[in-house]
C-alpha cells in the first residue's frame, strides 16, 4: 500500500514537471509589455511647460518620481545625476518628477532647494496636481522612489522600479535594452 502510495505521488510529480517544461517559453525570454505614458501635464522647475513630446527626442528615458519627504529619493539624486551624465552620449534622457512639488509654492521653493543642494542637472518637473497625470497615475504611486523607462514612442517598457535604482542596476540596464533595441 505504501509503495503504490509512492508510485502515484511519484507519477504525479513527473507529470506535473511535463506540463510545466511543455508550457515554457522555449526561448526562456521574458516577454515585456509597453503601456502608453500617461499625458504629462507640469512645468518644469523654470515653469516652461512639459509634456510627452520629451520622450520623441531620445531612444529611451528614465523617469523618475520622487518627493520631497523621501530621503530615499534625495539621497539618490547624485546617483541618478551620474546616471544622466553617462547615459547622455548613448542618447538616454533622465528627468525627476517631484511628485509633491505641484501641492504649493514652498513644497515647489523646497524642491528647487533640494535639487540645487544635490547638483541635479536633469530636467525635473512639477506636475499640475489638477489633472489627470496627478490624479490618476502619481496618486496611484505605491512607494518612491518609483522609476520607469520610456521608449522614444512614449511607452513604459516594463514595470515600475521601486525603491534606490542603483540598487537594481540589472533591472535599470535591461529595460533600458529592451527600450534601445530596434
Amino acid at each position: 500500500m505504501k509503495n503504490q502510495l509512492t508510485h502515484n505521488l511519484l507519477l504525479l510529480l513527473l507529470l506535473l514537471l511535463f506540463l510545466l517544461t511543455a508550457c515554457s517559453p522555449q526561448n526562456n525570454s521574458i516577454e515585456i509589455t509597453k503601456t502608453p505614458f500617461p499625458d504629462i501635464v507640469g512645468v518644469d522647475m523654470n515653469d516652461q511647460p512639459v509634456d510627452n513630446t520629451l520622450f520623441s527626442d531620445y531612444d529611451a528615458t528614465i523617469v523618475n518620481f520622487w518627493n520631497n519627504g523621501c530621503g530615499t529619493c534625495i539621497a539618490e539624486m547624485p546617483e541618478l545625476e551620474s546616471y544622466y551624465q553617462d547615459f547622455k552620449d548613448q542618447n538616454i534622457n533622465l528627468i525627476g518628477v517631484g511628485a509633491d512639488s505641484g501641492e504649493s509654492l514652498e513644497q515647489l521653493a523646497f524642491a528647487k532647494k533640494v535639487l540645487s543642494e544635490k547638483g541635479v542637472t536633469y530636467l525635473n518637473i512639477s506636475p499640475d496636481t489638477d489633472s489627470d497625470f496627478y490624479r490618476t497615475f502619481i496618486s496611484d504611486l505605491t512607494g518612491y522612489p518609483t522609476t520607469y523607462i520610456v521608449d522614444r514612442q512614449g511607452n513604459i517598457i516594463g514595470n515600475a522600479i521601486v525603491g534606490n535604482v542603483k540598487n537594481q542596476e540589472s533591472t535599470l540596464l535591461h529595460r533600458l535594452d529592451l527600450a534601445t533595441s530596434k
